[in-house]
């Protein structure tokens, strides 16, 4: 700090200060001096002032990395004392290092003349700190013995009885605890030992139902052999064992109760067993046995055991051979005398029943047959319809031919390969199908049957469960099978099954049935009768829709005529066409027939078939000799079978009777040569 210098006192000559005066001529200015002495105090003040403040700053800077980062690092090495992770030497010494460092990052920034004091105040600080390490190591030291006594004790508890205590020695004799803290640890082991003896000799009772072991484990008790237990507690365990041999007797009597009212079910699978030939493994006859043993089933089960290998043998016969056999027991039964009829009666009786359930399975369910003979069947998953409808037909048609092949040793096997039990869901499957996913798995179906013997019966009857029974989708296979179609290109098949889909909407509105009905029934005339009727109207009910739907057309309500223009071309796209045959004929009874209708080739026109005719009544004349004109009045019917070579088309010439013209011990028939359909 620069001190003020006076400049003296003005006289009558100029003198400066410090000058070597003639001291004669210097006179000393007290109150000068004085002023002097005043500011230099007042300056040490406020210097003195300044360095403490500096100080005092310099301090709180401590404190505040003391009560913070200090506080922290201090707090955490504690912990790790604590719970065991440092020793209180390492938590000295990591300290030491973390003080030094951090102060080494302070200490730039103190004021040089406070550095010793300020040191000496964060040294003090950090020894304050260091006599709380060791309390806590040791104390972490007893809690670890202590631990450690724990686990073991856990472990012993686990071992076999005779080995807990030598184990659970090694650890406590060396254990940081008191003797008295020793021998309460050996007393729990103790008790513990007998408690868990205890309840694994009542688990053990319990699993096994023994309850002779519970009431030995009782008197144990009774004896002192768990002397380690006091008197309460073996008390509150007599009770407890007691409770538990209610309940043993209780679950036995209820068990048994249980095992008398299942015998039904066992005894009626294994009668299941025998009728149906399924291999008896002789475990599961011991169960059997087991089960219905003083029951009402056990003299039953006793017959049915002494005659299985003569029911399972009866079973695996054809329902032809079974009928027979049966046949002939009865007679020898009702024609011979018998030491025990009663008990031939019942065996008849059971032949008799094996019989019935194989007859119902084999119009049925023939899959379950071919599934009791071993045969592995491909899975019939009819979600596929919409994703692999060729997979779908694939198994399908297997399944078909397993059936058909079984058909041929037992003529009442039915065809057909959707099993009962899968039935409704193929049903639901394949109606939540569009109609072009159904066409797309009929086209897969024929595909599949193709070239199979039996093929075409395979995918009719497949059909016909999809269609639960309707014969529409039938009718549908046969239209794509033959590529049916009207003169505009228009699909049968598709008009077959659009048509059916729209007959399921309940909005969907429909002329007056009777009209429609009477309308086709005209048309058709005599040429469909019966059932073949009624399915050939329902297919013409679905194109009749379906064209209505295709065009436009629509009716407002229930009883509307039906439409003339799409009743005609429905009635003309569903048949293939009816042919009028002029003439007066009489029916078997004399009584007279409108028209005679004769079913066309499908799409051929009258005129082609009037041709076609004519060319037959001639050659059939110059074949027998015959006129034209006689032939001429013989009515025309299509044959059921078409030529078995070559499928053409073929007409019988019938009398009223209905019987075929036969010349020269022939019959004779107009053939259609190259049609097919």
């Amino acid at each position: 700090m620069k001190i003020p210098v006076s400049q003296g006192v003005m006289t009558g000559t100029t003198q400066r200060v410090g000058d070597a005066a003639n001291p004669g001529g210097y006179r000393p200015d007290n109150a000068a001096m004085g002023v002097f002495s005043a500011i230099m105090g007042r300056q040490q003040q406020v210097w003195q002032k300044e360095r403490a403040q500096e100080e005092n700053s310099a301090k709180l800077q401590l404190d505040d990395v003391l009560t913070t980062d200090f506080s922290n690092k201090v707090t955490d090495l504690k912990n790790q004392v604590g719970n065991g992770a440092l020793s209180a030497e390492q938590a000295n010494q990591d300290l030491t290092t973390w003080s030094n460092e951090r102060y080494s990052q302070l200490e730039e920034g103190l004021p040089q003349h406070a550095k010793p004091q300020l040191k000496n105040y964060w040294a003090q600080s950090v020894n304050n700190q260091r006599g709380a390490f060791f309390p806590l190591q040791l104390k972490a030291d007893e809690q670890k013995g202590v631990e450690l006594v724990d686990r073991a004790f856990g472990i012993s508890t686990r071992l076999p009885t005779q080995e807990r205590e030598t184990y659970f020695k090694t650890y406590l004799d060396n254990a940081p605890i008191s003797e008295a803290d020793k021998s309460q640890y050996m007393q729990k082991l103790r008790t513990e030992s007998n408690k868990i003896d205890i309840e694994g000799r009542i688990t053990s009772a319990i699993n096994s139902n023994n309850i002779e072991d519970l009431n030995a484990l009782t008197t144990d008790l009774d004896k002192g052999a768990y002397g380690y237990l006091s008197g309460g507690q073996a008390q509150d365990y007599k009770a407890s064992i007691s409770s538990k041999i209610h309940t043993l007797q209780s679950r036995q009597q209820i068990e048994e109760n249980k095992r008398v009212t299942e015998s039904n079910k066992v005894f009626t699978d294994f009668k299941q067993a025998v009728l149906t030939g399924r291999n008896l493994d002789p475990s599961f006859v011991d169960n059997v046995r087991t089960a219905v043993s003083g029951t009402a089933n056990q003299a039953d089960f006793d017959f049915y055991v002494g005659h299985s290998g003569n029911f399972q043998k009866f079973s695996k016969l054809s329902t032809t051979e079974q009928l027979k056999m049966l046949n002939d027991q009865k007679a020898l039964l009702k024609n011979t005398s018998s030491a025990d009829p009663v008990r031939e009666e019942k065996v008849l009786n059971v032949y008799q029943s094996i019989y019935d359930e194989k007859i119902k399975l084999a119009k049925d369910n023939p899959s379950q047959i071919l599934a009791e003979n071993g045969i592995q069947l491909p899975e019939i998953n009819t979600s596929l319809i919409k994703v692999n409808p060729q997979g779908l037909a694939k198994n399908l048609v297997t399944v078909g031919t397993y059936q058909l092949a079984m058909k041929k040793d037992d003529a009442n096997i039915a065809i057909k390969p959707i099993s009962t039990d899968q039935l409704p869901q193929a049903i639901e499957d394949f109606d939540k199908s569009s109609a072009d996913q159904k066409l797309n798995f009929i086209s897969n179906l024929l595909g599949q049957a193709k070239g199979i013997t039996g093929g075409k019966q395979i995918w009719q009857e497949t059909l016909k469960q999809l269609g639960g029974g309707s014969l529409n989708y039938v009718k549908a296979g046969t239209a794509r099978l033959n590529d049916f179609r009207s003169t505009e290109g228009r699909e049968l098949a598709t008009s077959i099954i659009s048509g059916t889909q729209l007959l399921k909407n309940k909005q969907f509105t429909m002329p007056k049935e009777a009209d429609l009905r009477a309308a086709f029934n005209d048309y058709v005339g005599q040429t469909i009768t019966g059932t073949s009727a009624n399915d050939a109207y329902e297919v013409f009910k679905a194109v009749y829709a379906d064209t209505m739907f295709a065009r436009g057309a629509s009716h407002a309500k229930a009883d509307d005529v039906p439409n003339s223009e799409i009743t005609k071309f429905a009635l003309g796209f569903t048949t293939g066409g009816i042919y009028d045959q002029d003439g007066s004929f009489d029916n078997y009874m004399r009584g007279k027939y409108q028209a005679w209708k004769v079913t066309k080739p499908y799409g051929m026109t009258d005129q082609a078939f009037e041709a076609r005719l004519e060319k037959g009544y001639a050659t059939i004349a110059q074949q027998t000799g015959l006129k034209v004109a006689y032939l001429k009045q013989l009515r025309l019917k299509q044959t059921k079978n078409p030529n078995q070579q070559t499928g053409e088309i073929q007409y019988d010439l019938v009398d009223l009777q209905e019987k075929p013209l036969i010349s020269n011990n022939a019959v004779w028939r107009i053939k259609f040569a190259g049609v097919t359909k």
